[in-house]
């Protein structure tokens, strides 16, 4: 199955820290891997280890365990918001 990376010309990559290696056994630390595929490998870990704490909403890749370059905003930077085609600008006064 191939990953969407967006618009960019290189897609976003992640790389475990060194520091954080024995938190993912079986993960090479400081090996850049496209982060789409980076995080299937996490997430296909924590189900089949039954992560009791692993949720959807959890973050896959914690920054403070993996590097990021290329593609994609900061891990701490907010999404923009953008308005859909399909709203209208009110007018001002409303």
């Amino acid at each position: 199955m191939k990953r969407e990376s967006g618009a960019y010309e290189r897609p976003r990559e992640a790389r475990l820290r060194a520091a954080s290696a024995h938190l993912y056994p079986g993960i090479t630390p400081e090996i850049w891997v496209q982060a789409a595929t980076m995080s299937d490998i996490v997430w296909s870990r924590r189900l089949l280890q039954a992560e009791a704490s692993a949720t959807l909403a959890d973050r896959v890749l914690d920054p403070a365990h993996f590097e990021f370059r290329y593609g994609g905003l900061d891990p701490a930077e907010p999404p923009a918001l953008s308005r859909r085609a399909t709203d209208r600008l009110r007018p001002s006064g409303d």
